[in-house]
């Protein structure tokens, strides 16, 4: 099974299993908001459910996946299913003003229409508060998915009238596989599963060597700062600060410095505990965290999980980062 043949039955069976009753009972609600990890199989569910609400030819339930409307839409061609993505770091008002115009027409081709809304925590809170009104009322035969893996970043009166399905974590099986199929490096699979279940995002982060750097900046980071020597500082500006070449970029290594934290309050518990993110260090994190409480652990971590508020706020990520390397400073010296 490769990669890019994986379905949303394969990704997320127990769910669409559920979905397979529910339309067989004719209830499918109007609004669903789907909750999962990056390569979870959000997109993959709900195109799946556009292909069965519209093919030509469903075969004990399933679309057949080669009449021209499921093509179609399998090409992103289909007039009669939308999609909003975020243009840039958002999805605006003027985007949903779109869908809103689209959703006053009856189906092109049909009596029926699907709206697909990626990252939907992304959209501002003009656009969410356009959106209310259509998601209350959309009409017979329409059909709204909106994707997120950030429940709590969407706006309750948005969660309040949806249908909310939290997707499971893939199968181990799954996961490896895909890993498998993209080549990725064992020693750092461990650091993926702590960011990430797409195999995909993982190829795009080992294919210049960037994961593997970024792994071994924090860990030297982590290394310093459990010495209690100001170069953590100094590598926030020269090493990090190159890595961070983008805001993708940017989240990763935050999301490494917390991850690095994460295995240090694993290990300080349980010294024998082999899982790990950071595997590939285990001795390194192991030693830093000998001469330190867990109070004091707890307190760095927090810190690193705060770091990402900061960055939203257009922080510039330098400063996010040498601002928590002092804070976790301070809290080790007592």
């Amino acid at each position: 099974m490769s990669q890019h043949s994986l379905t949303a039955k394969d990704l997320q069976p127990a769910i669409v299993d559920r979905f397979e009753q529910i339309i067989s009972n004719g209830e499918l609600a109007h609004a669903y908001l789907f909750v999962g990890a990056n390569g979870s199989g959000k997109h993959a569910l709900a195109q799946w459910l556009a292909l069965c609400l519209f093919c030509a030819h469903l075969q004990a339930g399933q679309p057949d996946l080669t009449c021209s409307e499921c093509q179609r839409i399998l090409s992103g061609n289909h007039p009669d299913v939308v999609v909003a993505k975020a243009e840039g770091r958002q999805i605006k008002v003027d985007q949903i003003r779109h869908l809103k115009a689209e959703f006053s027409k009856s189906g092109m081709e049909g009596q029926r229409k699907v709206f697909l809304i990626e990252d939907a925590d992304k959209m501002t809170v003009s656009a969410a508060n356009s959106l209310l009104k259509f998601i209350e009322e959309p009409g017979p035969g329409i059909y709204i998915f909106m994707l997120t893996n950030n429940k709590n970043a969407v706006l309750p009166t948005i969660q309040s009238r949806t249908q909310i399905v939290e997707l499971q974590p893939l199968a181990p099986e799954v996961v490896t596989q895909q890993l498998n199929d993209r080549e990725i490096p064992e020693y750092l699979r461990t650091v993926i599963h702590g960011l990430t279940d797409s195999a995909s995002q993982a190829a795009a982060w080992v294919a210049d060597d960037w994961l593997a750097k970024a792994s071994d900046s924090v860990i030297q980071w982590f290394k310093e700062l459990t010495n209690g020597d100001a170069l953590a500082f100094v590598d926030v500006q020269t090493v990090m600060k190159g890595l961070a070449k983008d805001r993708e970029r940017q989240q990763l290594l935050l999301d490494l410095m917390a991850l690095v934290w994460r295995d240090a309050m694993v290990l300080k518990t349980q010294p024998d505990n082999e899982n790990l993110h950071f595997q590939q260090w285990q001795q390194i994190i192991g030693q830093g965290i000998m001469k330190y409480s867990m109070n004091q652990l707890i307190q760095a971590s927090q810190v690193t999980l705060e770091a990402h508020k900061l960055l939203e706020q257009n922080i510039n990520f330098q400063n996010v980062a040498e601002q928590q390397t002092l804070r976790i400073l301070q809290i080790l010296r007592g």
